[in-house]
């Protein structure tokens, strides 16, 4: 599961890494995107816009943020993952993890990020959603079992693409089972403080080291 990710990387960084064209959009620093909030996405090569994090899917508990990849293959999703793939971009998510036990037992945030704090993406698709009478465009993070790291706390992580994948996840033509290892090698678990479990929250605080 990815509830809670972070975009603080200087804009600079991200439109280099990205190779983003056009007019340069204000990136504002984020360090605790919960779902519902407007995220940066890339639907089309080069071309940043920005969608609401949550679509709409069969469960409606399950809140429409995350899609297991072993879903991918049922009807629902076929369109979308064939015609509406999205890059996802962030520099670090979030996950919890129980430690003690008893009611001494708490729950330590982490921070997973890439160890040069570089910028990444995750894989993604988008669709039309219908809120309060009103179509808004809305994308959600793909999960898939977890490697390296991310595996000491946690049972799914996002699917992170590795740099050289981010293309072909977005042209409809690639297959997008060959996509969907995610890119764990380059990643590091820094526990963190839990002021990022408010999503009031949003500041430095949140990613900086316990």
């Amino acid at each position: 599961m990815c509830g809670r990710y972070k975009l603080s990387a200087k804009n600079e960084s991200v439109w280099e890494h990205f190779d983003l064209h056009g007019f340069p959009l204000e990136l504002p620093p984020h360090w605790n995107i919960a779902p519902t909030q407007s995220i940066a996405v890339i639907r089309s090569p080069h071309q940043l816009e920005f969608l609401r994090w949550g679509i709409k899917i069969p469960n409606p508990r399950a809140g429409g943020f995350n899609v297991r990849v072993e879903s991918l293959g049922a009807p629902f999703y076929r369109e979308s993952i064939a015609g509406r793939r999205c890059l996802i971009l962030a520099d670090g998510f979030y996950e919890w993890r129980v430690e003690g036990e008893g009611k001494a037992a708490t729950k330590q945030p982490f921070l997973i990020k890439r160890h040069d704090g570089q910028p990444f993406a995750f894989a993604g698709f988008w669709d039309r959603v219908k809120l309060k009478g009103e179509f808004v465009d809305a994308a959600t993070i793909l999960t898939t079992t977890p490697r390296g790291v991310a595996a000491q706390v946690h049972d799914r992580m996002p699917v992170i693409l590795p740099r050289n994948a981010e293309a072909a996840w977005l042209d409809p033509a690639s297959h997008y089972r060959d996509l969907l290892e995610a890119d764990a090698a380059t990643l590091e678990l820094v526990a963190v403080s839990p002021l990022v479990n408010s999503v009031k929250n949003d500041d430095p605080r949140c990613a900086e080291p316990a």
